[in-house]
């Protein structure tokens, strides 16, 4: 008798999908985690005016983005994160994007485009996206007013607009901690 395997399961092999499958779920999405501390950097603005550290947003909630011009999730990350410093740049909340294109003049037209009301860091060598293990873009990390990430996630899409807008302002209601 001739038996035909191409359709069936080996009993070992579902508890393998299954593993994988959580693994890869795991991975997207938003994550909360034990705090640690945010790895410092200064970076120049993407307009040349300057430059920014990390140092200087200490006492602040801080919504740290990853980005690049040609990311499809960030075209929707902006605009919201323009309105979520809106709501809440008064109690101490703000947003460092941190540009990671080749091409700085795509980059400068996106934020034109977008209209993006707070500070864009360039970090063209991508040294800083090392530190910060960023595996695509957008990713994302909020620290708390200590500076250390409480919250992160890669990625964005409207499902992640409620997660987000919840931490921020979980991170804003509590008082800075003495170190």
């Amino acid at each position: 008798m001739i038996r035909d395997n191409s359709s069936s399961f080996s009993p070992l092999l579902m508890p393998i999908l299954l593993l994988m499958l959580s693994v890869i779920l795991t991975a997207c999405g938003e994550q909360r985690f034990e705090p640690r501390q945010a790895p410092d950097f200064t970076l120049p603005l993407l307009d040349g005016s300057g430059s920014l550290s990390l140092e200087d947003y200490r006492g602040r909630v801080v919504y740290v983005t990853f980005w690049a011009s040609w990311c499809v999730p960030c075209r929707q990350e902006m605009p919201y994160l323009a309105q979520l410093r809106e709501r809440h740049g008064r109690e101490g909340f703000e947003v460092l994007a941190i540009n990671v294109d080749d091409d700085i003049e795509l980059a400068k037209a996106f934020v034109e485009e977008y209209n993006m009301p707070f500070p864009v860091l360039r970090d063209e060598a991508r040294i800083v996206s090392s530190k910060y293990k960023v595996p695509g873009f957008p990713t994302h990390f909020l620290l708390d007013r200590g500076g250390s990430i409480r919250f992160s996630g890669m990625g964005f899409d409207l499902n992640d607009v409620r997660a987000v807008t919840q931490e921020v302002a979980t991170l804003i209601a509590e008082p800075l901690t003495a170190e």
